[in-house]
């Protein structure tokens, strides 16, 4: 009995608590989620973008863009990029092949991968930093780099 209690309590002691990441859009005019797992939403008089930046358990960014034009809007889905604060960029693929988006329609996709660490001092070393997720498109034939800055915020669970 001795020996099980002893080999629970060294790996107890080994284990780092996991960490829930929260990713806060900071772009004047976006509105907050109200509830976990709940997209942010930022448009403009022709694209609404609602976004929910998951590392942990989707491992991905969820992406829900709206044509709010009268014309087809084409993203640029090989260029975007997550860019961090220290410089460093990933670029996350949709899921699946996406075409352009029809006038009035909403197009959702995963876009992947994106992961980060997810217990210890690892995931803590990411509180406060900042991401910023470009996404190119052509709106109204002009091309546009429409960029999506959050806040990052960890904590044990």
């Amino acid at each position: 009995m001795k020996p099980l209690a002893l080999a629970v309590l060294l790996a107890s002691v080994g284990c780092a608590a996991p960490r829930a990441y929260a990713f806060h859009l900071e772009n004047a005019g976006a509105r907050p989620a109200t509830k976990p797992n709940q997209r942010e939403v930022l448009d403009d008089a022709d694209v609404r973008a609602e976004i929910l930046v998951d590392p942990t358990s989707a491992r991905a960014i969820l992406l829900d863009l709206t044509n709010k034009t009268d014309q087809v809007l084409q993203v640029e889905w090989a260029n975007i990029t997550m860019k961090r604060s220290d410089g460093t960029s990933t670029s996350p693929r949709p899921q699946e092949d996406l075409g352009w988006i029809l006038p009035g329609a909403t197009l959702s996709t995963r876009l992947i991968p994106f992961a980060l660490p997810l217990t210890g001092g690892d995931a803590d070393g990411y509180q406060g930093n900042h991401f910023e997720l470009e996404v190119p498109m052509i709106v109204r034939r002009e091309q546009r780099l429409y960029r999506y800055s959050f806040a990052v915020h960890v904590r044990p669970l």
